[in-house]
């Protein structure tokens, strides 16, 4: 008896991979992508319709300085993930959003990179932010940067005397995040950047060629992009908001000064269910001399009373907070996530990037009781690069690439 031929998979229609590879999260579809070439072609057009669950992102010495690990929460497993040049060890992560890393090179100009697709994108130099003049030499090659300190109270009056910075040097002490509007694959997105001086905002259009300074305040240590608005959000629970898709920038004044005991880091959230939360997060030195979070507060904000509203728990959803986009995502979305917890990456304001072998701070909060625990255990990660949170993001796969199991 003849045995059956092995079925022809290259054979199988498009749309019906297409409708499955929409389901799938990033490394089913990216195993999908691998059986064969018509797969491949077929899963570069797919478009995933679904959330994905954040990973962590990481160095390892065994990846090498132009590989990242990737911990995916969803299978509890990790990955090896070779990225292009320039080596990401030699770079400065400033943000994940929506899939995409904000980095930081060695003239501490900004790029962006999906580690998934291997996509790059640059953005304007940093010789067009407001507060930085170009330092040449005496052959006229830059060898610096010269940032002046005022905000919008102050401008034009300089209230601190100009700082020079070398080429990467700058990177360590301005930078502190990122935030996009949207996936810039789409052709349409902007970047919000808090920074120094006074940790201020600045904006930028992915593909243009200048950065935009907004002088309304200062003290910022988050922000988010929704349904066309930028939300930042200062030390002090004040929100401001910005429309940019017009010809003049729009801004509200959302809610002024909410927290009491203002907090080194404030985070804002769009939750599933329409409210927009902030999270203050407290930290203290432990006798290593890191910063150990030791407690997580959310709040819902009262549009109409303009205040803050502690929540003891937020039911069955999760938090990612640190120096990617922060989210808040349902857990009958993603079953495998702890339901009322946080979880945190290091984003020390001071020494996120100046302490490169301290311990990192990170793990899950859980709201309801008050205790931490660990992401993994024991941790895979090198204390530098810093790790952060990433939402894989595998719409744009020209150059999708293959993920080894560590």
């Amino acid at each position: 008896m003849e045995e059956a031929p092995s079925p022809d998979w290259s054979g199988l229609p498009a749309d019906i991979l297409h409708s499955i590879l929409e389901l799938l999260e990033c490394p089913d579809n990216l195993r999908v992508a691998a059986v064969c070439t018509a797969w491949h072609r077929t899963s570069s057009e797919a478009v995933c319709r679904i959330s994905q669950t954040p990973c962590l992102l990481y160095c390892t010495e065994a990846a090498g300085p132009s590989a990242v690990g990737m911990y995916s929460l969803l299978e509890q497993r990790a990955y090896t993930i070779s990225l292009p040049d320039p080596p990401i060890a030699g770079r400065y992560l400033i943000g994940s959003s929506h899939g995409w890393l904000i980095t930081a090179d060695e003239k501490s100009d900004l790029m962006l990179l999906n580690p998934i697709t291997g996509e790059q994108m640059r953005l304007p130099p940093v010789t067009t932010m407001h507060h930085i003049k170009p330092v040449m030499n005496g052959d006229g090659v830059l060898e610096g940067y010269e940032m002046s300190y005022y905000h919008g109270k102050l401008f034009p009056r300089i209230e601190e005397p100009a700082c020079t910075y070398q080429l990467d040097e700058y990177r360590e002490t301005v930078y502190f995040k990122a935030v996009l509007s949207s996936d810039p694959s789409s052709g349409d997105c902007t970047v919000m950047l808090i920074h120094q001086p006074y940790w201020q905002l600045s904006f930028a259009k992915v593909g243009g060629e200048t950065w935009n300074w907004i002088g309304i305040g200062t003290d910022y240590t988050d922000g988010i992009h929704h349904d066309g608005w930028f939300y930042a959000v200062n030390i002090a629970g004040t929100i401001d908001s910005f429309y940019f898709n017009g010809t003049s920038i729009i801004h509200k004044r959302i809610a002024y000064q909410m927290l009491t005991r203002p907090t080194k880091v404030v985070y804002i959230v769009q939750a599933p269910w329409g409210d927009k939360l902030l999270i203050s997060r407290k930290s203290r030195t432990t006798n290593h001399n890191t910063e150990g979070t030791f407690e997580i507060m959310v709040y819902k904000f009262d549009p109409g009373g303009k205040e803050l509203i502690k929540m003891t728990g937020i039911g069955d959803h999760v938090l990612f907070i640190g120096h990617n986009a922060s989210l808040c995502l349902p857990v009958s979305d993603h079953p495998q996530l702890m339901p009322s917890c946080v979880y945190y990456t290091d984003h020390a304001v001071e020494s996120l990037f100046e302490a490169e072998s301290n311990k990192r701070d990170m793990g899950v909060y859980h709201l309801e009781s008050n205790i931490m625990t660990n992401i993994v255990s024991p941790e895979p990660w090198m204390t530098w690069l810093p790790p952060l949170w990433l939402t894989p993001n595998t719409s744009k796969t020209s150059n999708r690439r293959t993920l080894c199991l560590e």
